[in-house]
């Protein structure tokens, strides 16, 4: 337990996030304090909070890998979620989105990272170009599976790439190449 406090506290100390640092720090310093003085309730309840703490860092550093909009395009953030509701009903997690818009035309590119459900859809995504009608496209070496306005990829086995919307394909695709996918395989 008390390695994967420091090695948590390394973690925060490396992001460069010093405001969410400092109450990470205060919020383990607490739970050991409790833990010492043998109230293990809160000391739980402080390591539950610092967990939460971690996801949202997590979240911002996802949040960075989401492209800038290309030429004539615009992008409004989503709210990121981390390890919240939403991502509990997919077995636990990070995600990030973002919506681009162009003269009418508007697609949400997400990410989804850590969660034990993307691994699975690993496989089924490689599989799906001869079901359905449905293709696959290569990304810097990445496959894809493309159906009538999605494109959906697994990266480096742990981020689910999800394009959906009402925008061509190829915009969607313009915008997943603009992404560094080696960069976000190491996530």
């Amino acid at each position: 337990m008390r390695h994967r406090i420091a090695a948590a506290a390394v973690a925060v100390l490396a992001l460069g996030q010093p405001a969410l640092a400092d109450e990470f720090e205060e919020v383990v310093e607490s739970a050991l304090e409790a833990y010492r003085a043998g109230d293990p309730t809160i000391a739980r309840e402080d390591l539950e909070y610092a967990l939460r703490l971690l996801g949202e860092m997590e979240a911002d550093m996802l949040v960075g890998h989401l492209p800038e909009p290309l030429d004539g395009w615009t992008r409004q953030l989503d709210d990121v979620q981390a390890g919240g509701m939403p991502m509990a009903m997919l077995g636990g997690g990070t995600m990030a989105a973002a919506s681009y818009r162009r003269n009418g035309e508007e697609f949400t590119l997400t990410l989804t990272a850590n969660s034990p459900m993307v691994s699975g859809m690993a496989a089924m995504f490689s599989g799906m170009a001869g079901l359905g009608g449905d293709r696959s496209v290569r990304i810097q070496r990445q496959t894809f599976a493309v159906s009538e306005g999605e494109i959906q990829g697994v990266v480096g086995g742990n981020v689910l790439v999800q394009a959906s919307g009402r925008a061509p394909i190829e915009a969607m695709q313009a915008h997943i190449e603009a992404m560094d996918l080696r960069a976000l395989a190491d996530f």
